[in-house]
């Protein structure tokens, strides 16, 4: 079973949301390089026209292309969305994740980050469920 955090979690992440017909259309556009703060944990996702085309593990030195996004959150309020089915825009209105980087952007891709994140979830046969 991939558990979350990790690099195995977010590649079955990418594969869920390339399949997602709804996130192909909230991304169609998307040309974005998004760090994901998981607690002390980075990750860096390339979304690029409605794909996720690369997902490592974020390390600045090594990663030149740097980052568009930054979605952050202590490990606890990422692990609402995996294992309690929280939606992404409860855990952003309270601060829980946080959304930084360019916000024009950010608003931009809004819909596509919503999906992306509620891809995380159990309920919704998230990557927990996953062999």
């Amino acid at each position: 079973m991939t558990t979350f955090p990790s690099i195995e979690a977010l590649n079955v992440l990418a594969a869920r949301c390339n399949e997602s017909r709804a996130f192909q259309e909230a991304a169609e556009w998307a040309d974005s390089k998004i760090k994901l703060e998981v607690g002390s944990r980075p990750f860096w996702i390339k979304l690029y026209r409605g794909k996720i085309i690369d997902v490592m593990e974020y390390l600045p030195a090594s990663n030149a292309l740097g980052y568009d996004i930054v979605i952050a959150g202590a490990e606890s309020a990422w692990l609402k969305l995996v294992d309690v089915g929280y939606k992404s825009w409860a855990l952003i209105s309270t601060g829980e994740i946080a959304i930084d980087g360019n916000l024009i952007e950010a608003n931009r891709m809004h819909e596509a980050i919503c999906i992306l994140l509620e891809a995380l979830s159990t309920e919704k046969e998230g990557i927990r469920n996953v062999a």
